[in-house]
């Protein structure tokens, strides 16, 4: 998929489509109901096995040949990224919410688990905040807590998320890679980082205003951030800019309430901001638009995303110890469609392809990723469910005739063809 998809097209799309929904985020993750007690602590744990199906890379040449008999990184667990086979706790979370009157609500949560965000310390602090809701038709937010982007980084990961992986698309282009330079900034191609901090999980240290409002069966909700755009360690900012993020969502709504409402939705989001790159600042956009549908068991869901400006991509060549690949007048473009169907009260089947265009300005670093995943999900109970994921990975060199041919492209396409397939076990508590 090379060609570009400008965001009016893919929100004239949306509005013709005839299915959609997306639970409101913003109302479940920012405020408390009138009857909510003062304070109130709850958290899940979530161990997880993760099975990639790959072998050390062998074949490769010239200057690569130092690579033979290791794993690309592309088949290691995170963050270890010590083997392809791994028993970790994924996730560890704890949470305090509550009112501190009827019009100030606070969310304090931490994770301890074992993943990108936590990977230069034990436990961080993954929300902060505070909301107040004095102003009728703008409740204002300030902390740390998740960007209003796409649905799927929002969803509350043990709750509602069906899948143990993100897909690619969102992955890549939203997960948030606090990276400083370890060289020459080069303004056309890719120039090596490392990472500043762990991954932000989604999040950034900001002030939201937003609300929403229901007519009939209808709800409207908006949300507008101005965000540090740094990593969120700290709620220092690292320079004088700042990021602004906004989200629309309408709702028909069909029943149920809370994470897993029934509705049908369209919604549509946009990041913009710069970041701080060797000595220089350089924009950077993301912006998306989505459907999803959810009722009596069945679930559908859609999203298109977009990157452009700053794009951080994984090590490069990818193997551990080599610096990360960062773009700063890159593109990235992708997609997932996904579906569940819960077939018994304590069973569901769900299934999801995605798709990811990554570093398209690049004719000799741009890669294509596809991704089929099944899943299966058994709940024994409201607080307690098993998920069973099984991942058809698929790597493309997008324009191997453009690298020099020899040692170059043969690495290139050696790699590509040795991304291995990923199973994956997790059980989620929730208490």
């Amino acid at each position: 998929m090379k060609v570009r998809i400008s965001l009016t097209v893919a929100i004239l799309m949306l509005i013709i489509s005839t299915g959609s929904q997306a639970t409101n985020w913003l109302q479940l993750q920012g405020n408390e109901p009138p009857n909510a007690p003062d304070f109130r602590v709850g958290g899940f744990i979530q161990p997880t096995y993760t099975h990639i199906q790959a072998s050390p890379v062998a074949g490769m040449q010239g200057v690569g040949a130092v690579y033979n008999g290791r794993y690309s990184t592309l088949n290691l667990n995170w963050p270890s990224l010590s083997t392809p086979h791994q028993f970790q706790v994924f996730r560890a979370g704890v949470a305090m919410r509550g009112r501190l009157n009827d019009e100030i609500n606070y969310f304090l949560a931490a994770d301890a688990g074992r993943n990108g965000a936590t990977y230069y310390k034990d436990a961080v602090l993954s929300d902060a905040s505070l909301t107040f809701n004095y102003i009728p038709g703008a409740r204002i937010r300030a902390g740390l807590f998740k960007l209003p982007t796409s649905e799927e980084a929002l969803l509350a990961v043990n709750v509602s998320e069906p899948y143990i992986y993100n897909s690619n698309a969102v992955l890549y282009m939203l997960v948030g890679l606090p990276v400083e330079a370890t060289g020459a900034v080069n303004p056309t191609g890719t120039s090596t980082a490392r990472l500043a901090s762990g991954f932000s999980g989604y999040r950034d240290w900001g002030v939201q205003v937003y609300d929403w409002t229901q007519r009939g069966q209808w709800e409207y909700s908006y949300a507008a951030m101005l965000s540090n755009g740094n990593t969120i360690d700290t709620p220092r900012d690292n320079d004088d800019r700042k990021d602004l993020t906004v989200r629309f969502q309408a709702s028909y709504l069909l029943g149920k309430a809370g994470p897993n409402r029934e509705d049908l939705s369209v919604f549509l989001w946009r990041q913009r901001g710069s970041r701080l790159f060797g000595s220089e600042h350089f924009g950077m956009v993301r912006e998306g638009a989505g459907i999803k549908y959810l009722q009596e068991g069945v679930r559908l869901s859609a999203e298109y995303l977009q990157a452009d400006g700053m794009v951080v991509g994984g090590q490069a060549p990818p193997f551990v110890g080599q610096p990360f690949a960062a773009g700063v007048n890159e593109a990235a473009s992708g997609w997932y469609v996904e579906g569940g169907w819960r077939f018994r009260p304590e069973w569901e089947a769900d299934l999801r392809y995605d798709y990811l265009d990554f570093m398209k300005r690049s004719l000799t670093n741009e890669r294509e990723f596809s991704t089929v995943t099944l899943g299966l999900q058994y709940f024994f109970s409201p607080a307690v469910h098993l998920i069973v994921n099984h991942e058809w990975r698929k790597m493309s060199v997008s324009n191997s005739n453009d690298i020099a041919a020899g040692p170059a492209r043969d690495n290139a396409l050696l790699i590509a063809n040795d991304l291995g397939n990923r199973m994956s076990v997790q059980l989620t508590w929730s208490f």
